[in-house]
């Protein structure tokens, strides 16, 4: 004859709350995961008009309306996305970063020409991140991207930083960017579909 564990009801009623606990946390952490997965699975969105009575300022300019830009996401998302888009881009900007600078905050975009002209003027939107990775204000309207451009000459093969003050970046240091439009000196244009 054998004889089972006897176990006393406290005993069993804890076993079941701990069970049933691990259960809920392993199907909560699925259950979020699936959630943020669908909601990252359309990443894009276009550039909302500036409020009534407000203006663009040179340290807060923001992408034209109706542009494509990222919605909020982690930051390793965010480049799995730019990743995708900007594989054939004529200038990439592979190097993004937000830190202090003379006049404040700035932002440090380092954009590469990888076309055949010589690119005259460019323009992009750059997306900020706080040092966990998620994303961050980068300027006084609030929004987590921020539009940035330059008019120097960038010659084939070649690098350039574009550095831009910033207004309002609170938690912001990290950033990634893209370029949406290009102008060459031979009179040709790029703009991002």
């Amino acid at each position: 004859m054998s004889r089972g564990i006897a176990l006393s009801p406290m005993l069993k009623t804890a076993l079941i709350a701990a069970i049933a606990l691990i259960v809920g946390l392993i199907l909560g952490l699925l259950l979020g995961r699936f959630t943020l997965e669908r909601k990252w699975s359309q990443p894009y969105t276009q550039a909302p008009a500036l409020p009534a009575g407000g203006s663009e300022q040179p340290q807060n300019p923001s992408p034209f309306v109706g542009s494509r830009v990222l919605k909020p996401m982690p930051i390793g998302k965010t480049r799995e996305v730019l990743r995708a888009m900007t594989d054939r881009d004529p200038v990439a900007a592979p190097v993004a970063a937000v830190g202090a600078g003379e006049s404040g905050v700035e932002l440090h975009v380092v954009v590469e020409n990888r076309s055949p002209c010589t690119v005259t003027s460019l323009e992009g939107v750059a997306y900020g991140f706080d040092a966990y990775g998620k994303p961050s204000v980068l300027n006084s309207g609030k929004a987590t991207y921020v539009a940035f451009s330059s008019s120097a000459a960038l010659e084939p093969g070649k690098k350039a930083t574009v550095a831009l003050p910033l207004r309002g970046a609170e938690l912001a240091t990290l950033a990634v960017a893209h370029v949406d439009r290009t102008a060459c000196a031979d009179g040709t244009s790029w703009k991002r579909p």
